[in-house]
């Protein structure tokens, strides 16, 4: 079983949150849960990382696809007409397309956080991968209202500021991506004993005499 407790997830701030001037912002919001930065920096994403980074495996292209389509049918659009197709597979391979291609478009911030369940915790911060159906209080759901109806008529992808990874799994081959095990580093919070009790189960449990 892997350390839970250190466990890492990759962040990817997308053009739109750099432009926005939201980096701050949404590195707080990962901060203020708990989750500490082990790694951060600002740069131009290469075309080869971003086509490994983006999977061409079958089943994340289709989960694409399949939101985008739902998205359409939720609002009683039809997805084929927009796009040429209600395939998810083809939905999703052109969406791939566009988001690979806006990844380019300017700097990102690329970061791996570390902490309790830092791959799930994230998620739940950031919020539903598309803007429109994200909660109040999460990244997406406070900062962004696009959605795959307005996107794709533009032939571009859902601008929604922030990658995080999606599994553990997927985290591990993210982190191993876009850093080398020498830019991630070790260090401890001043309020980690705080936030995780570590200083109170040191002492033991208090008397009771």
């Amino acid at each position: 079983m892997h350390d839970i407790r250190n466990e890492r997830t990759l962040i990817l701030i997308k053009p739109d949150g750099v432009q926005r001037a939201l980096i701050g912002e949404i590195l707080a919001r990962l901060e203020r849960v708990g989750l500490k930065v082990v790694a951060l920096k600002l740069v131009r994403a290469e075309r080869r990382i971003l086509e490994r980074h983006y999977t061409t495996d079958e089943t994340w292209v289709r989960t694409i696809g399949g939101k985008t389509r739902e998205a359409f049918e939720s609002y009683g659009l039809d997805v084929k007409q927009m796009m040429g197709t209600d395939d998810p597979l083809a939905i999703g391979r052109q969406v791939r397309e566009w988001l690979i291609d806006f990844m380019l478009t300017s700097p990102v911030v690329a970061a791996v956080f570390e902490g309790v369940h830092a791959v799930s915790v994230a998620r739940k911060v950031v919020g539903n991968t598309l803007p429109v159906f994200a909660a109040p209080g999460t990244i997406r759901g406070d900062l962004s209202a696009d959605a795959p109806t307005v996107a794709n008529a533009a032939r571009r992808p859902v601008r929604n500021l922030i990658h995080a990874s999606g599994t553990v799994d997927e985290a591990a081959h993210e982190v191993g991506l876009w850093f080398a095990p020498e830019e991630i580093h070790a260090y401890r919070r001043a309020d980690e004993d705080i936030i995780f009790g570590e200083a109170d189960s040191r002492r033991g449990a208090p008397s009771r005499t």
